[in-house]
């Protein structure tokens, strides 16, 4: 072969290689001008914020050909369920009779004035009256000899004083036992025994117990039947204690029934009379 037609076949192949590879780089350089052209994937993907309103569903959708994408709205807040608000019941109304409107919590009562329980009323001043019978009896010596007398007797007692509370009466009292046997001195003459004293009483509530003390001075005296005074003592030092129970007539009035004890010590010119008693008693108590 010669020279010149070795160097016309390799013109030919040179140009044979270049039409088989320019379709090649054609398919290449296509996807690169189409990711230039595409806004939407020359988006940088570090600013998700930054798509243009071109890349956007809409936009896409509507350069496909397809119909526009329709956003999806948030769902509403829930609602949250609002607590009644709490009403009192009007003053002019009890308590126990007023009904709340629908859907709206009562509160809590409301004291009323005058409205306080009954069972907690009280006077204030406290009132104590007692009467009953019992034994009496009274010993000493006389001229060397001790004598002594005794029998049935009488008794009453009469507080005035003040109670702080439904538990506490403090008063001064009033109270004597008179003996119905005669006396040494003669007939128709007998032995009384005068006292005034401090009370100090303790109720125990509900039960209405009591228990009352009297802190007393004393003196005996011998009477005859028209209350004449023959001969007296000295004072004394004497007490006298109570224990009983009582049942309300109201919130401040009571009767009760209680047993009493009573002790005194009394000297006259001569000699030391010692007089020892008790019974049972009925009580009047206001408080």
């Amino acid at each position: 072969m010669s020279g010149a037609t070795r160097g016309a076949l390799g013109v030919w192949m040179l140009w044979g290689v270049l039409l088989a590879g320019a379709p090649v780089r054609g398919q290449d350089a296509e996807p690169a001008q189409a990711r230039e052209a595409s806004p939407a994937l020359a988006v940088d993907r570090a600013d998700p914020q930054a798509l243009p309103a071109a890349a956007s569903p809409e936009a896409m959708g509507s350069s496909a050909g397809l119909p526009p994408a329709t956003p999806r709205e948030p769902p509403p807040p829930a609602v949250l369920a609002e607590t009644p608000p709490e009403v009192e019941p009007p003053v002019s109304v009890p308590a126990a009779t007023w009904v709340p409107p629908a859907g709206v919590q009562p509160g809590p009562p409301v004291a009323v004035a005058g409205s306080i329980p009954e069972e907690h009323r009280r006077l204030g001043f406290f009132l104590h009256a007692d009467i009953g019978g019992g034994y009496l009896r009274v010993s000493g010596s006389r001229g060397g000899s001790s004598f002594a007398t005794d029998g049935g007797a009488l008794g009453a007692g009469l507080a005035l004083g003040w109670a702080p509370d439904d538990e506490w009466a403090i008063g001064l009292e009033f109270w004597n036992w008179k003996s119905l046997a005669d006396s040494p001195v003669g007939v128709h003459a007998s032995v009384e025994l005068q006292a005034l004293g401090v009370n100090v009483t303790r109720y125990l509530v509900p039960a209405e117990v009591f228990a009352t003390m009297v802190v007393s001075g004393t003196r005996l005296a011998i009477t005859d039947s028209n209350e004449h005074e023959y001969a007296g003592t000295d004072i004394g030092f004497g007490f006298k204690i109570l224990l009983g129970k009582e049942w309300r007539l109201s919130s401040w009035v009571g009767l009760g029934l209680a047993g009493e004890l009573f002790l005194s010590v009394n000297r006259d010119s001569s000699q030391t009379l010692r007089t020892l008693g008790g019974g049972l008693v009925f009580s009047f108590t206001g408080r």
